[in-house]
């Protein structure tokens, strides 16, 4: 008797999705849009908080010294530092090592070359690079160095200070989730509008069948059922549509966006292979809670059983 009544709730879904076919098809272009805002939501948030970890990665504060400078000095200076708690790991570059990678960088440039080759000695001094534990402790390191005189035996302080970098692009970043966002409730308060009529017309054209129901005794949720179900399979249909056409998309145009994001070394592909089915899930949870919502509103309204 289950098995039954559920084929029939099944069919008479069917049947209400295919003989409202045009309005099928605006109902699911709705929802592929509102499909299409949301995973743009999702990929700005992934490309923020990929770029912003790249940059986080980069900072660190270099102390240059003088090759008047001597080595025991900086050794002396970098104990000292070795006692500060925010300073994870300090990388010391003599001033040989200076040398031969200073080489290495312009090793194509000639004028350079000819021009190391007659100096005497060697001009660059040493060089002490800190590495602190979070990104939020720079500030206090500089102040620790202060403290410590570094700054005055230090011939200059290259402080990578990615933090206007890093506020700058949270600050895009955040404008432009902000604006996905908007989009997204407008589409998706359209999806609900949509589906709402799309049911309700369902129900206009189906009266005679649901009266007829109604006469034969079938309970309240046997006629509400099958456009629960239609509202289901409009959310099924039209994710469906927009996975097969973002896969399309993702074949044909990812190395053209892997190349526009060089910079920060981010791959659409491979972020959506690792996530693909956290992605697709919540996006189909969405769009069903959304189809059977306004499938309930249009019947608590338009169907008085």
């Amino acid at each position: 008797m289950i098995f039954l009544s559920t084929k029939r709730i099944l069919k008479f879904s069917w049947q209400h999705f295919w003989r409202n076919i045009w309005l099928s098809i605006v109902t699911m272009t709705i929802i592929v849009l509102t499909l299409f805002s949301l995973t743009t939501l999702v990929l700005v948030n992934a490309i923020a908080d990929y770029a912003v970890n790249s940059v986080k990665d980069t900072i660190d504060v270099s102390l240059y010294f003088d090759n008047s400078i001597k080595e025991e000095t900086v050794q002396a200076l970098e104990k000292e530092l070795e006692k500060i708690e925010e300073i994870k790991e300090i990388t010391r570059v003599s001033p040989a090592d200076a040398l031969a990678e200073f080489k290495e960088v312009h090793k194509d440039d000639a004028d350079i070359q000819a021009a190391l080759a007659e100096l005497d000695k060697n001009p660059l001094g040493g060089t002490l690079i800190l590495t602190a534990f979070n990104m939020d402790q720079y500030p206090l390191i500089m102040e620790k160095i202060k403290e410590l005189k570094a700054d005055q035996l230090a011939e200059k302080i290259d402080y990578n200070d990615h933090q206007k970098l890093i506020e700058r692009i949270n600050g895009f970043s955040n404008k432009l989730r902000n604006f996905v966002l908007a989009l997204s409730i407008i589409f998706i308060f359209i999806a609900v509008l949509t589906v709402l009529n799309t049911i309700r017309m369902g129900i206009y054209i189906h009266r005679t069948e649901i009266a007829i129901m109604r006469l034969v005794g079938a309970s309240n949720w046997f006629i509400r059922l099958p456009f629960i179900v239609e509202g289901l399979l409009y959310a099924i249909f039209g994710c469906l549509i927009f996975w097969g056409a973002w896969a399309l998309a993702l074949y044909f145009s990812g190395d053209w966006i892997n190349s526009f994001l060089t910079g920060i070394n981010f791959d659409i592909r491979a972020y959506f292979n690792s996530n693909i089915l956290n992605i697709l899930g919540f996006e189909f949870i969405i769009i069903a809670v959304i189809n059977m919502i306004s499938a309930v509103l249009a019947m608590s309204k338009h169907l008085k059983v």
